[in-house]
């Protein structure tokens, strides 16, 4: 039984009408949390200096400065998840210098601050240098699986609007379904140092799906009079929500308010094609 046949069949149990189980379980994502609890296995390592192959440089931007380490995650490790074709073995590194990637205020700009390495497994490496760059103190990192719901779902009908506001009136349990996907799998606070793999993109200011929109279908979408445009946003957000999935999300450590995410193509990261991979650092005060 996987996870989303789990849902239904105990949402079932509890006597919730077949359409809004069938409604809320199409929004129920997971995603992968990987912290210091240690209630899962060690499936990575905050901070340190990184293992690369031999015939790999220390990422760097145009300039040369070196980019940041932050952690790896061993892929053998993490737990499956439904609906994200992370690589059953090797390990993947995450490079991001989140002040400049800020600054570049796109993704095309950002690209040169960020980078995603995936070591196969049986690769030679060997521990680099520090590359005259001050590392963080190392932590080990234990992974979970979490139930992930949109925002959205926890809120008053009269407080939403669009595409969004139709899908609450059709579930009108999904407050008492919510409940019963963290009873069966439980959410803990998410830690400054922790890791996010899939489930939803964290968002305190635009999220990436909007940013990552068809510039021509939002500039159709806002010549639409009010409240076909709120629908019409929504469905852009829904699809490009459908191609794209959140590869890794985390606080930089330095930076107390600001946010690293990792975004990947479903299609790319089956053909493990993570140079692809697009980063979406925040500020979220």
């Amino acid at each position: 039984m996987d996870f989303h046949d789990r849902f239904r069949h105990a949402a079932s149990g509890e006597g919730f009408p077949e359409e809004e189980v069938a409604a809320f379980a199409s929004v129920l994502r997971f995603r992968i949390v990987a912290g210091e609890h240690e209630a899962g296995p060690r499936a990575g390592r905050l901070g340190g200096l990184p293992q690369l192959p031999a015939d790999i440089a220390w990422p760097s931007d145009t300039n040369g400065s070196p980019l940041p380490y932050r952690f790896f995650l061993d892929c053998a490790a993490l737990p499956t998840i439904p609906g994200i074709a992370l690589p059953a073995t090797g390990s993947l590194l995450f490079f991001l210098d989140a002040e400049s990637a800020m600054d570049a205020c796109s993704p095309a700009g950002e690209k040169e601050f960020a980078r995603v390495i995936y070591v196969p497994a049986g690769t030679e490496t060997a521990t680099r240098d520090a590359a005259d760059q001050q590392t963080a103190p190392e932590q080990d990192l234990f992974a979970t699986i979490q139930a992930h719901l949109p925002d959205w779902i926890a809120k008053p009908e009269q407080y939403l609007h669009g595409l969004k506001q139709q899908m609450a009136f059709a579930m009108p349990h999904r407050r008492e379904m919510r409940a019963l996907a963290l009873r069966l799998w439980p959410e803990q606070p998410w830690a400054h140092t922790d890791v996010q793999v899939g489930g939803y993109s964290i968002s305190a200011q635009n999220p990436p799906e909007w940013v990552l929109a068809d510039a021509d279908r939002k500039k159709q979408i806002s010549a639409l009079p009010y409240p076909e445009n709120t629908v019409a946003s929504d469905k852009e957000e829904f699809r490009v929500m459908r191609e794209w999935v959140p590869l890794a999300q985390f606080g930089v450590p330095e930076e107390e308010y600001v946010n690293g995410r990792f975004l990947i193509r479903h299609e790319d990261l089956a053909a493990r094609r993570f140079d692809e991979a697009l980063s979406f650092s925040e500020f979220t005060e």
